[in-house]
């Protein structure tokens, strides 16, 4: 078995695959409506043919599964990284249950070693499934309904002016988007991200509104409808204002729509947001939050050397790491911070606490913090003075990759 970059004439295929893997119901056979790649996605497909097989020499009937990933750049610790963001994993039902996808993954994380990508990222359709690679989840994200005329308390007077966007648009929204997605795994988005996955669907895609004030857009919310005359619900997958007063002006945009929609969802938001407490009656509205993607360091040496570190934190600990899938990283490694970088070599000393391979790719992005993380199976300490330095160094951060892929 051998992982290659999916040639052209394999696309036929390699849809087919993705086709019956995330929608059964249309079975086998598939059309081609496929929404057009951007610019950073890349295709991968596993064959069943020897290492050395040039890609020429490869048959589409030697697919055995395929996955992709967005060549995205993202926060971490305040500066930017690559995070490729694992997608599209799928397998045809006669090729399922033979460690094809073990494989994949295996061999997919060694070319982002070999390429210098340090980290990885991805939505996983079960939890435990890819616990068990070595991914442990960054952030949730809070899902919130609310009947729109709820909204009027968090709706200022109107002033400015609502204006209708669309994919052309995409710069002006960048710069929105930019300036108010300020937390860690915040990606950088490119053109061809903005175009065909934020602002296109797979069946329909979403209406774009902004609010802007004497030509200066200010926030912007991307949405569909669904529903009937009996009952429609305007779902919002994304909502994003520089300051205060643009989410106000965009929950009024919302509130708007009371004569046509029964509830508003803001789908995937912070968890942090608290629409709830600002209601005057907080009961209208549910608030749902559900479990986000997940992280994975690829290569340890080479992340917490790329990382920064708190200026003030000056420790040095032994790391037992434990890694079944990485062999390179299933180490004891010391790890010397000073002036908010770290240096880290492999030591023959012992360890100072052990760590699982998902817990240190948690602390490494600041998703949880080093005394929770010491409750659980995954961080065991050796030694009492580790959890300070670990928490020196790993300070907690305000995690919120929201993109989906």
């Amino acid at each position: 078995m051998h992982l290659h970059p999916l040639p052209e004439e394999h696309r036929d295929t390699y849809r087919e695959f993705l086709s019956y893997a995330f929608r059964p119901e249309d079975g086998p056979d598939w059309d081609d409506n496929s929404l057009q790649d951007p610019d950073i996605y890349f295709p991968r497909g596993l064959y069943d043919v020897p290492p050395e097989t040039p890609t020429g020499d490869l048959d589409a009937s030697d697919l055995v599964t395929v996955c992709a990933f967005y060549d995205y750049e993202a926060r971490v610790r305040g500066e930017f990284h690559p995070l490729p963001g694992i997608s599209a994993v799928a397998s045809p039902p006669e090729a399922r249950r033979r460690g094809h996808i073990a494989t994949m993954l295996d061999q997919l994380l060694v070319e982002f070693r070999e390429s210098g990508r340090y980290l990885s990222a991805l939505w996983p359709f079960k939890y435990e499934f890819y616990r068990r690679f070595g991914w442990a989840t960054t952030n949730n994200h809070a899902h919130t309904s609310v009947p729109p005329e709820e909204l009027t308390a968090v709706s200022p007077a109107a002033s400015g002016e609502f204006v209708r966007l669309d994919a052309d648009d995409w710069a002006r929204l960048d710069a929105v988007y930019t300036e108010s997605a300020t937390e860690d795994l915040a990606v950088t988005r490119t053109e061809g991200w903005w175009r065909h996955r934020v602002l296109r669907g797979w069946d329909t895609d979403p209406y774009i509104y902004g609010w802007q004030r004497d030509g200066d857009l200010r926030g912007y919310l991307v949405y569909r409808v669904k529903g009937d005359w009996e009952s429609r619900t305007m779902h919002v997958q994304e909502l994003a204002g520089i300051d205060a007063e643009a989410r106000q002006h965009l929950f009024r945009f919302l509130r708007d729509h009371d004569s046509q929609v029964d509830e508003v969802i803001v789908e995937r938001a912070h968890e942090g947001t608290r629409l709830i407490d600002d209601l005057t009656d907080p009961r209208a509205a549910t608030v749902e939050i559900k479990p986000g993607p997940m992280v994975r360091i690829v290569d340890v040496p080479t992340a917490l050397e790329a990382v920064s570190f708190p200026a003030d934190a000056e420790h040095s600990f032994v790391l037992d790491v434990s890694d079944d899938r990485c062999g390179w990283n299933d180490d004891t490694f010391r790890v010397s911070v000073s002036a908010g970088e770290a240096s880290v070599e492999s030591t023959a000393d012992d360890p100072d606490a052990t760590v699982e391979i998902g817990a240190l790719s948690q602390l490494l992005v600041g998703a949880r913090p080093a005394v929770e993380l010491a409750r659980t199976e995954y961080l065991t300490v050796h030694e009492s003075s580790a959890v300070e330095a670990l928490s020196a160094v790993f300070t907690e951060r305000d995690v919120f990759l929201r993109e989906r892929f």
